[in-house]
């Protein structure tokens, strides 16, 4: 069976593991790293001592602080699978001064990120200055993915399973947090308070927007977490999301593996999740006050973007729009020439998508 193709040298997915929470999860796995993964490995090792050491001053000279700071109790949830346009929308939703996003820099050093803050520059100097996987740009204060943060404060994150595709740990990896062991998943809830108290720390703070993916799946947990919380859901062609997830995996999470998965086991991983995720997100959804969520398309809002992000304004009952409005159309007018990347999908492929995936299909009226 053909191997997953991998760099040699990539940057890696969780950036901001401690040297403590990098053993933590060798352990969970049996200390199986494939030799050709070593480097990255050594990686992660270096990175870790580098959190670690920063982490603790971060404690010394923050932690009161940051233990003192109050959070917003009513967030807003960008729910949707990868590449269903919950980047763009984030990147929206940046323009409104109603809003906060948490940064690349946060999320990446999530132990360290206000004592470190400086270290924004070097942060751009070394990352790329966009996105391998779409060329969206890229840099320590864009709008960020809060996954990468949880991931490496608390371990408990699908994201754990792109370090280790072979062996992984499906209780600490679940899409489903009622598969989560209890007490990993209340360490969860604790990293998650104590990185909005991070993002909450920064000057002229206003209500957090997060973005992540495997919220989709988390309803359930945010909800009771959040009873003021609302969420925008965005759904995209199935047809679409699957060459682009998958075209996400080899130019992003394959930098990461510290052992070689098939490329079988990853094409089950890209179906399996999508349907987990989805089907959990359809048990728990009713949980959501009524008012509370909004649910657009992608399509919608590519072919109409300020008449969309309106309905969302008035859906959700949000302020401040026609000063929005204003700031993101000259955004819009800035990326007017960006291009979405274009994918070939075999007719056998669309097959399985049309089967496996049906139900979203079907719930969102997208034609099979």
């Amino acid at each position: 069976m053909g191997q997953w193709k991998t760099r040699k040298t990539p940057p890696q997915v969780i950036q901001g593991m401690t040297l403590g929470t990098l053993l933590k999860v060798l352990a969970r796995n049996g200390y199986l790293v494939d030799p050709q993964c070593l480097g990255r490995l050594a990686h992660l090792v270096i990175l870790g001592v580098f959190n670690s050491v920063f982490g603790a001053a971060e404690t010394v000279f923050n932690g009161r602080k940051i233990r003192r700071q109050r959070i917003d109790d009513s967030p807003l949830f960008i729910l949707g699978h990868w590449r269903s346009g919950t980047t763009h929308l984030q990147n929206l939703l940046s323009h409104d001064d109603n809003f906060t996003c948490p940064t690349a820099f946060q999320a990446s050093f999530p132990h360290h990120c206000i004592y470190s803050r400086l270290g924004r520059r070097v942060f751009d100097y070394i990352a790329p200055t966009k996105r391998p996987m779409d060329n969206v740009a890229f840099a320590a204060d864009v709008p960020h993915e809060d996954e990468f943060a949880l991931a490496a404060e608390s371990t408990v994150s699908p994201y754990v399973r792109v370090l280790f595709p072979v062996t992984g740990n499906s209780e600490y990896e679940a899409l489903d947090p009622q598969v989560v062991p209890p007490e990993a998943l209340e360490k969860w809830k604790k990293s998650l308070i104590l990185f909005l108290k991070k993002v909450a720390h920064a000057p002229n703070v206003e209500r957090i927007v997060l973005k992540s993916p495997p919220h989709l799946a988390r309803v359930s947990v945010l909800t009771d977490m959040f009873p003021k919380a609302q969420f925008l859901h965005i759904v995209r062609n199935p047809y679409e999301v699957y060459p682009s997830f998958r075209q996400l995996w080899r130019n992003t999470f394959a930098y990461s593996h510290l052992q070689i998965p098939s490329q079988q086991l990853v094409e089950n991983l890209i179906f399996s999740w999508y349907v987990e995720m989805y089907s959990v997100f359809e048990r728990d959804r009713g949980l959501i006050p009524e008012g509370s969520l909004c649910e657009i398309k992608f399509e919608d809002l590519e072919a109409e973007p300020i008449e969309t992000l309106r309905g969302i304004y008035e859906a959700l009952n949000l302020p401040g729009f026609d000063a929005f409005e204003k700031k993101v159309f000259s955004y819009l007018k800035s990326i007017e020439g960006y291009r979405k990347n274009e994918y070939q999908v075999d007719e056998i492929t669309r097959e399985k998508v049309a089967c496996l995936w049906r139900r979203t299909f079907e719930q969102y009226g997208y034609p099979v």
